[in-house]
């Protein structure tokens, strides 16, 4: 019985060291160690054989991609876009993170190879680098040829004055090279070798400086109004090579204001005479001096378009500042007031009243207009400041002094003798080293700062 046993015992060990050296024998090279071949890019990888097959043979196939993907080295040529126009830090920045990620994601053409026994699944990825070299250099190419033929439609809209179609082309060139602008672009024609990424850039900005954007009128007085209806009109142009000037026809224009705020009438593009407006139907800051700005409205340009990463790069060959704009200059005609004002300091009445005079400009500019003669006067304005000494704070060589300021304004109808509006201010600190009149002077400035803060925004919202 025990001569049988141990029979057994020994089949079944000579058995399990025949079946590990089969094992052993059918584990390829790559396996057993990773292949030094500097003609390739390769990606190995292993995943214990634990829960369901599709999931560990996905992340064995990922990780042998990233591994190999890491291999292939990304390089920014002095000739990039990048490199040659001055473009947004931050989008240059993300680009540039992004080069390496992205390469795993373009791969193809490579090949996989796999292994298996009981308890783990290998494989191993590999890229030839003369065929990868090959691949990246012609979709460069295709990038280049078609930008450069998109280059080659906006130079003719431009020389047919079409500004418009000139900028779609332009912006179509941009978007075909949006994956090599780390590449070195440039591009060899029967005219010539040049860099079709700055080229483009370049020739956006030519047409930009061609566009000429002339107000039918560069100011506007209006009286203030719930309801109105006052067209603002812009005329466009644009010079064409000889310097010939045409006026541009389908050009969109946006209005927005940019100082005060209103209510504008819907946004067109010009008509064939270059002629384009939009009414303010409503005025809703009372402030006396506000400004429209008509500009290029670059949302027709890239309205079609929902990659994110498409628009900041848009951008980047189109930045705002640099689009051709115009301002035009609106005059809210104000109400007539009168002023009387009252300042003290430390106990004293200021005959001057700096603050006062401060105050004085800060209405005058945004609300009313001043006269000296009460019967010509819509409304009364009283307004009075008072600023008191605080206490001297002595330190190690110095003192620091304290200021406390209050102020009062109220609005009198005098055609209706009824107070329209009333506030004030109490409380307002300065200080400063050195004495009181330093700390006055810092009083006065917070106190015109508190004032604009808090009181001129219920101003605006007073029918005067």
């Amino acid at each position: 019985m025990k001569k049988q046993t141990s029979l057994t015992l020994l089949a079944l060990l000579t058995f399990l060291l025949l079946s590990s050296n089969i094992d052993a024998k059918r584990k390829p090279a790559w396996v057993k160690q990773r292949p030094n071949d500097p003609a390739y890019y390769i990606g190995i990888a292993m995943e214990p054989k634990q829960g369901s097959e599709v999931d560990y043979r996905q992340s064995a196939r990922g990780s042998a991609l990233k591994q190999m993907s890491s291999e292939i080295k990304v390089n920014i040529s002095s000739n990039s876009v990048l490199q040659k126009i001055e473009t947004d830090y931050q989008y240059k920045e993300s680009y540039e993170s992004k080069l390496q990620a992205s390469v795993e994601q373009t791969l193809e053409g490579y090949e996989v190879l796999t292994w298996e026994n009981r308890k783990e699944y290998w494989v191993m990825t590999r890229l030839s680098k003369e065929k990868y070299a090959r691949a990246k250099q012609m979709k460069l190419d295709q990038a280049k040829m078609m930008a450069s033929s998109y280059l080659s439609d906006a130079k003719k809209a431009m020389g047919n004055y079409d500004a418009f179609s000139a900028l779609n082309y332009l912006a179509k060139g941009a978007i075909s090279l949006k994956d090599h602008l780390e590449e070195d672009l440039t591009y060899k024609t029967v005219d010539g070798t040049y860099n079709v990424g700055t080229e483009i850039f370049s020739t956006i900005q030519d047409a930009f400086r061609r566009i000429e954007l002339i107000p039918v009128q560069t100011k506007y007085q209006i009286q203030f109004s719930k309801k109105l209806e006052v067209p603002i009109a812009v005329n466009a142009s644009f010079v064409g090579n000889n310097g010939e000037k045409r006026p541009l026809a389908g050009f969109p224009l946006k209005y927005e204001f940019t100082k005060g705020e209103g209510v504008l009438s819907s946004q067109s593009k010009t008509n064939l005479d270059g002629y384009t407006s939009v009414s303010i139907t409503r005025l809703i800051s009372k402030r006396k001096l506000q400004e429209i700005t008509a500009a290029f409205d670059f949302k027709h340009i890239d309205e079609s378009e929902t990659d994110e990463e498409v628009r900041r790069l848009l951008q980047v060959f189109f930045p705002p500042k640099q689009m051709p704009s115009i301002g035009i200059a609106i005059e809210v005609l104000k109400s007539k007031a009168y002023l009387i004002s009252e300042e003290k300091v430390f106990g004293e009445l200021d005959d001057k009243g700096a603050f006062s005079g401060m105050i004085k400009t800060e209405l005058n500019e945004n609300f009313f207009t001043f006269t000296s003669n009460m019967d010509e006067a819509d409304f009364v304005v009283k307004i009075s400041s008072n600023f008191v000494s605080g206490d001297e704070r002595k330190g190690n060589g110095y003192s620091v002094f304290t200021v406390f300021a209050d102020f009062n304004i109220a609005i009198k109808d005098l055609k209706s003798q009824t107070e329209i509006f009333a506030d004030n201010l109490n409380g307002i600190r300065g200080m400063r080293p050195g004495n009181f009149e330093y700390a006055l002077k810092d009083s006065r400035i917070k106190l015109i700062e508190e004032f604009k803060k808090s009181i001129e925004p219920r101003l605006e919202q007073v029918d005067m």
